[in-house]
């Protein structure tokens, strides 16, 4: 291993162990890095402790720039006027357009304030006019901090921002807005100003909608215009990184690019005297490379792979040639240098991966035609980078070794370059390039089709659980046994060791143990019960758009997590769409799901809600309370109404009934309400938890779902006060994350740490 490699490995290692903390250190422990130099100079095996050190003091320097002032909570609701300029391209959607604005000044209640947040990402809701990168802007907006769900297998929403340097998130006010004279032009805001001007003319060239964005994210990086079915066949079939400009593309590029400049080059005597060939057409495919990774924004997979192709041309160039590994030890170091938060990206993790897992595949085997290699290859990949897959995505798609053996050299070979040459020749020759761009769009379409296909297969693709740290180790071990050279002893070893990441034993309490999982879906409901061996759902959460709803995004990816290939049961309280939003997706995680709902006509198989109706499920008993009958009037009375008890203790899930249902269940169940734990009914509002129903239930803990920064302005003061009063501690969802509470007969019913506490990292604030 060479110095190069080992700098490489320890510099990421400390990136990663900063990435660790919960709480960013004082940049004074970076003084113990000088004693550690000096021992490091006279003893070579510190030297790897040293780059780690060197690696982790250097993310926690930036991550410290980065997060910097954030939005008070106390302004939350209160109009501000920022003054400022647009950052990057805004992507739009519908009525809607969303996009990031860099704030040079900010004015609440006529103040200037003195710290503010310098990035924020806006919508701008209804009517909009059309946002160029380096506009300047003043704009009236409310802001909030930047938070996001926080559950167990769900996506880190304020990783993202943090990653991105967004340290607020809000949406324009209407009236008030006001475009100002003059322009914000950084180097990044031309580039950024350039790929804004080649979509527009992309979008005027290609009137049809399904290739057009697809050519966009293929061309400039810009991917917000692909249709949820197009994405949907891309990751079944694990294709979709062909529509990232990734390392791959940069590569087709520049060795296209070679091939037919060296050609050129030799063919012109005069030219050949005056500089190599080889050396001419070395020159000519980094600019290409460099150009296209611009059109790219420079994403972190189009620096790795211009790194190492910077790396591998110098040979040609000025130097003796680098071997492979170096040339990605270099691109490692130099990627993390200019930012070391690149590691929170998946794109950064898939990039360097799949360049190693190439690597290791091939190296030193050199057997076989191209297409016996080209396989190799996607075998390797899929083998390789299936652990990383599990862990980001929750997701495995069996097809895409042979999905990939089409697609690469389809859309790398064909519909990348004549994509590539029609956007640069609208720059100069508007006809020509829109003649190239409709072919491009023409030869992409007869890929889908097979892709729909490969797509529609049984057992093309599978959805996962994110894999324990320990699973997820024998998976990269497996890999590496199963990838190593011919006449390798007992292969079979490496499939075993893939066992515990590909069927993960599901995780159910302890025998005599029950809980209670309310997650954390925003302004919704959504609750999982799980005994010893069954698993119910309780609500699915709201549906925020089209194409976002708590379903797919929290509670699928959360049952996932534990490893669940079944559900025993899915009670939808009521049609509200933040309580039944996510139903759908859950029911398409887990189709044979039987369903109970209020109104059972609403979902296909469904059972209606019944009082009365009790089982058993591991000596828990389960009771439906509510609806009492169908005379009950209003949609939040009519709610579903669940209680479970068992060892330990006793929970009441209540959806968002109000005081009238509250008072028929006191006169009908009376004593029988009692229940240590109960969710707060319709998440804190006026109409419900009124004083009597309180008293009957008489819970010592009571948990509240409900978005943070809601609209309606849930919980109300008034309502948390008939709690406060009456001694019952609240746990609060859009505070804590995930809110556990196990029940055992051994230690009664106990609450866990929010999954905030619990997983949160730095840059997951505790929010009040």
């Amino acid at each position: 291993m060479t110095a190069t490699v080992r700098a490489a490995i320890g510099v990421l290692l400390g990136v990663v162990a900063a990435q660790q903390f919960t709480q960013l250190p004082a940049l004074a422990w970076a003084l113990l890095l000088l004693p550690l130099a000096l021992a490091a100079w006279r003893w070579r095996a510190l030297r790897v402790l040293l780059w780690v050190g060197l690696g982790c003091a250097w993310a926690v320097w930036r991550a410290d720039l980065v997060l910097g002032p954030t939005w008070p909570v106390s302004a939350m609701k209160q109009d501000v006027v920022i003054t400022g300029h647009i950052s990057g391209i805004a992507q739009t959607s519908g009525r809607s357009v969303r996009f990031r604005f860099a704030v040079d000044s900010a004015r609440l209640k006529g103040r200037i304030l003195s710290r503010f947040p310098a990035l924020v990402r806006l919508s701008w809701y209804g009517r909009h006019p059309q946002l160029r990168p380096g506009e300047r802007w003043q704009l009236r907006v409310r802001l909030k901090p930047p938070t996001g769900f926080m559950n167990p297998g769900g996506f880190d929403y304020e990783a993202w921002l943090f990653r991105h340097g967004v340290r607020a998130t809000g949406y324009v006010r209407p009236h008030g807005a006001q475009r100002l004279p003059g322009l914000t032009l950084t180097p990044a805001v031309r580039l950024d100003r350039l790929r804004f001007d080649l979509a527009q003319r992309v979008t005027a060239a290609v009137p049809d909608p399904a290739q057009r964005g697809v050519l966009l994210a293929l061309t400039l990086g810009l991917r917000d215009g692909i249709s949820q079915a197009r994405w949907r066949t891309l990751l079944d079939t694990g294709t979709n990184h062909l529509v990232a400009i990734s390392g791959l593309h940069v590569g087709l590029v520049a060795g296209l690019v070679l091939l037919l400049m060296r050609r050129l080059w030799s063919a012109v005597p005069g030219l050949a005297l005056l500089f190599a060939a080889p050396r001419a057409a070395a020159v000519f495919a980094l600019a290409a490379a460099t150009a296209y990774a611009a059109l790219a924004g420079f994403a972190v997979p189009t620096q790795r792979a211009l790194i190492m192709l910077a790396v591998g041309l110098g040979g040609v160039l000025w130097w003796r040639q680098a071997r492979p590994v170096q040339a990605l030890s270099v691109a490692l170091l130099v990627v993390l240098a200019l930012d070391p938060l690149a590691v929170l990206d998946a794109g950064f993790w898939l990039s360097f991966a799949a360049v190693a897992v190439i690597l290791y595949a091939v190296s030193g085997r050199t057997t076989g035609g191209w297409l016996h290699n080209w396989g190799r290859v996607q075998w390797a990949l899929l083998l390789g980078l299936l652990p990383l897959t599990v862990l980001l995505f929750q997701r495995a798609a069996p097809i895409a070794p042979l999905a990939n053996l089409l697609a690469v050299p389809w859309v790398g070979l064909i519909v990348v370059p004549l994509a590539l040459l029609g956007t640069l020749a609208l720059l100069v020759w508007p006809a020509a390039g829109a003649l190239l761009l409709q072919l491009a769009g023409w030869v992409l379409s007869g890929l889908w089709p097979v892709l729909d296909f490969f797509a529609g297969l049984p057992w093309a693709h599978v959805r996962l659980g994110g894999g324990s740290g320990v699973a997820l180790v024998f998976a990269l071990l497996g890999g590496a046994w199963l990838l190593a050279p011919r006449g390798w002893p007992a292969r079979w070893v490496g499939v075993v060791l893939f066992g515990p990441l590909l069927w993960p034993p599901p995780m159910y309490p302890a025998p005599g143990t029950w809980s209670l999982s309310l997650l954390d879906v925003g302004q919704g409901m959504a609750a999982v019960v799980q005994t010893a061996h069954h698993t119910l759902v309780f609500d699915a959460g709201p549906r925020y758009s089209a194409n976002f709803n708590a379903g797919d995004a929290v509670v699928a990816p959360y049952l996932r997590s534990l490893g669940l290939r079944r559900l025993d049961m899915l009670v939808v309280s009521h049609d509200d769409s933040d309580h039944s939003g996510g139903v759908g997706a859950v029911l398409a995680a887990y189709p044979r799901t039987p369903v109970v709902a209020s109104n059972a006509s609403a979902w296909p198989a469904a059972q209606p809600c019944h009082a009365g109706e009790a089982w058993t499920w591991d000596g828990v008993r389960f009771e439906i309370l509510s609806p009492l009958s169908d005379a009950q009037r209003g949609r939040n009375d009519r709610s579903c109404v669940l209680r479970i008890a068992g060892d330990g203790g006793s929970a009441l899930l209540l959806s968002d009934i109000e005081t009238r249902a509250e008072r028929a269940l006191v006169a009908h169940w009376g004593k029988r309400l009692a229940a240590q734990v109960m969710v707060v009914p319709h998440h804190g509002s006026t109409t419900s938890s009124s004083a009597v129903f309180l008293d009957t239930v008489h819970p010592q803990l009571a948990l509240l779902s409900r978005g943070f920064g809601n609209r309606f302005g849930f919980p109300k003061q008034p309502v948390m006060a008939r709690y406060a009063r009456r001694g019952i501690a609240i746990a609060d969802t859009a505070q804590e994350g995930t809110l556990t509470v196990r029940f055992s007969r051994t230690e009664g019913m106990r609450l866990l740490p929010g999954y905030r506490q619990r997983a949160g990292r730095y840059w997951n604030r505790a929010v009040h």
